[in-house]
C-alpha cells in the first residue's frame, strides 16, 4: 500500500509539475509546424528512426523533411548524433531544457555545429535564391562569442571573388549588439571595387537597432520581400529602425546622409551558384563617374547581362567591352575568348561551348575605349563555379584559416524557414520568449548554486548507451535517484542509499531501454528535482 501511494504521488506530481511544461513545449512545436508556407522547422527533439534530427514542413511546399547532421571544422564527415566521436568539453553534445521548445542544442564555434548537406535541398525551396520571399527565424541563446546563428553562408576564405553566401542570421557584427540579417547577390564580397579595409567581406545586411544580452533567450528573425526590395532584421518579433552606413558602402557611394540599415534596400537577386553577380574593380566615382560595373552570369539560361550604376550623362559617350572565357582544369573552353560590347541592361547569349560545370573557373575582364585603344579596367576576375553551401547551424564556413575557435557559442532551440514574409501578428504569436525564462528557471538556479543541492543535466545528452548524472549534497542524507518514462512509471532505481555530503556522479547504461525521452528524479530528505534525458539507439 505504501509503494502504491508513493507511486501515485509521483504520478500526480509528474502530471502537475512536469507534464504542463512538456505539453507547453509540444503545443508550441505544433503551432509553428502547422503554419502555412513552412519549408522547414527543426525543434531538435524530433528525430527519425536513425536518430537524426528532422524538420517539420508544410506538405504543400516540400515533400520530405531535411536532416541535420553534426560537423566539426577540419573534418568533412557528417555525423549522426549517436555516431558523434568527440567527447572533449568543447565538443560534447549538451542540451538546455530552459528554452521555448525545451530541447536546445549547444553549438560551439568550429568544435561542434549542425549541417543540412547541400545535396538534400539543392532543388527545393530551402535553397533560397533569386527573388524568393522568405522568413528565417531562430530561437537561440548566445552564451559567449557571437557570430552566425543559422543560414546558407560560406565566406570563401574572405577572398573578394570567392564564397558561397546566400542568406543568414548573425549577431555581434559591425560593432553592434543586435541582430544582423546578411544577404548576398555576389556570393562573395559585395563591393570588390572598394580598396579600404573590410572590403573583402560581405556588406549587404540589415541590422536591428535593439541590443540584447548573452545568456537570455531571444527570437532572431530576418525577412526578404522582393515586392519592395526590403530585408528586415527583428528581435523578438519587433523591428527597431537603425540608420548606419557601412564604411565600405560609403567608400563606393559617398552618401551625404546616413543610410537605413533596418530595413535595408536590396534590389538584386540573391546569389545562386548558377546565377550570380560579378562586380569589376579598378574604378571609383570621383575619377570615373561609376559606382559599379556589374556582370550577371546566368548559367541556367545561358545569358550574360552587363549593367552599370553611375552618372549616365557623363558616361554617354563611353564605350565598354567585356572579355569572357571558362577554364576547366588547365584548358580554356574557347580557343579565343568571347568578346562583346557592354550595353547597359542588354542580355547577351553565351557561346554554345560555355557548358559550365562545378569546378570550372569563369574568367572575365572589363575594358574601356580611351585614347583610341581598349584599356583594361581593374584586374582579371576569376570566379570558380562550385556547388552551393550547406545550411548550417552555429557556424559559417570559409572563415579564413578555419580555426576551431571561430564561430558562435550558442544554444539553438529551434530554426524555422518559410517561403513567404510572415506578418507582425504571426511573428508575435510564435515569439514565446516572454514565458521562456520561467520554463526551467528552477533548473538554472540549481545549476548556478554550487554551494547548495543541485542536479545537473546528464552528460552526454542525447546518449547511446552510457550517460552520467551529477548531483551535489550539502549534508549527509538519504538519496533516491530514479528513472521514469513519460507515463510516470518508474523504470529503474539507480540509487537508494544514505550518502555523504559533496558531489556524486552516477553512470547509467540504457542499453536495454527504447529510444525516447525519460525523466530522472533526485529525491533527498530536503530536495526533489527532475530533468529530462534522451536515449538514442
Amino acid at each position: 500500500m505504501k509503494y502504491f501511494l508513493t507511486t501515485l504521488c509521483f504520478v500526480l506530481f509528474f502530471f502537475a509539475f512536469f507534464s504542463p511544461i512538456y505539453t507547453q513545449h509540444q503545443d508550441r512545436i505544433t503551432q509553428v509546424a502547422d503554419m502555412v508556407g513552412l519549408i522547414a522547422f527543426w525543434d531538435f527533439s524530433t528525430m527519425n528512426s536513425d536518430s537524426i534530427w528532422i524538420s517539420h514542413y508544410d506538405e504543400s511546399v516540400v515533400s520530405q523533411p531535411f536532416l541535420v547532421y553534426l560537423r566539426r571544422i577540419g573534418n568533412d564527415t557528417t555525423y549522426k548524433i549517436k555516431e558523434w566521436p568527440y567527447s572533449d568539453n568543447n565538443s560534447i553534445i549538451k542540451i538546455d531544457t530552459t528554452g521555448p521548445f525545451g530541447h536546445a542544442v549547444r553549438f560551439n564555434r568550429g568544435y561542434i555545429f549542425g549541417e543540412v548537406p547541400r545535396a538534400q535541398f539543392e532543388n527545393t525551396p530551402l535553397n533560397i535564391f533569386g527573388k524568393q520571399p522568405f522568413t528565417m527565424i531562430a530561437w537561440v541563446k548566445f552564451y559567449g562569442q557571437r557570430h552566425m546563428a543559422t543560414g546558407i553562408w560560406d565566406e570563401g576564405g574572405w577572398n573578394k571573388y570567392s564564397g558561397r553566401r546566400q542568406v543568414a542570421l548573425f549577431a555581434g557584427l559591425f560593432q553592434q549588439n543586435g541582430i544582423t540579417a546578411h544577404i548576398s547577390a555576389t556570393g562573395a564580397a559585395s563591393y570588390p571595387q572598394s580598396t579600404i579595409s573590410g572590403s573583402q567581406y560581405a556588406r549587404e545586411r540589415a541590422i536591428d537597432g535593439q541590443a540584447f544580452k548573452n545568456n537570455e533567450w531571444i527570437m532572431m528573425t530576418m525577412t526578404y520581400d522582393p515586392d519592395n526590395n526590403k530585408v528586415t532584421a527583428m528581435l523578438n518579433a519587433k523591428m527597431t529602425p537603425l540608420n548606419l552606413t557601412d564604411p565600405v558602402v560609403q567608400d563606393v557611394y559617398r552618401y551625404e546622409t546616413e543610410r537605413a540599415a533596418n530595413p535595408y534596400d536590396f534590389s538584386h537577386p540573391i546569389y545562386s551558384p548558377r546565377n550570380f553577380l560579378l562586380k569589376y574593380n579598378g574604378y571609383n566615382y570621383n575619377d570615373d563617374y561609376v559606382y559599379e560595373h556589374r556582370l550577371r552570369v546566368a548559367l541556367e539560361n545561358h545569358k550574360l547581362i552587363y549593367s552599370f550604376e553611375g552618372d549616365t550623362t557623363k558616361l554617354a559617350d563611353s564605350k565598354f567591352r567585356i572579355t569572357c572565357n571558362v577554364r576547366r582544369n588547365d584548358d580554356s573552353l574557347l580557343y579565343d575568348s568571347f568578346i562583346f560590347e557592354a550595353l547597359n541592361g542588354h542580355p547577351v547569349d553565351m557561346p554554345q561551348e560555355f557548358l559550365v560545370e562545378n569546378g570550372d573557373v569563369f574568367m572575365t575582364t572589363l575594358e574601356e575605349f580611351k585614347d583610341n585603344e581598349w584599356q583594361q579596367i581593374g584586374t582579371d576576375i576569376e570566379r570558380q563555379v562550385l556547388e552551393g553551401a550547406p545550411f548550417t547551424f552555429g557556424r559559417a564556413l570559409g572563415l579564413g584559416s578555419e580555426n576551431l575557435t571561430h564561430g558562435s557559442q550558442i544554444y539553438i532551440d529551434g530554426v524555422a524557414v518559410f517561403n513567404r514574409v510572415l506578418s507582425k501578428d504571426e511573428l508575435q504569436s510564435i515569439t514565446f520568449i516572454n514565458n521562456a525564462s520561467s520554463v526551467g528557471s528552477k533548473d538554472q538556479e540549481s545549476i548556478q548554486r554550487q554551494d547548495a543541492f543541485f542536479l545537473s543535466q546528464n552528460y552526454p545528452n542525447p546518449f547511446n548507451p552510457i550517460t552520467h548524472i551529477q548531483y551535489n549534497l550539502t549534508q549527509p542524507q538519504n538519496v533516491m535517484l530514479t528513472i521514469f518514462n513519460l507515463q510516470g512509471q518508474r523504470v529503474l532505481e539507480l540509487v537508494n542509499d544514505f550518502q555523504t555530503a559533496g558531489s556524486h556522479i552516477i553512470s547509467f547504461d540504457a542499453s536495454t531501454f527504447s529510444s525516447g525521452l525519460y525523466i530522472y528524479e533526485l529525491k533527498t530528505d530536503q530536495f526533489v528535482e527532475h530533468r529530462k534525458m534522451t536515449v538514442i539507439h
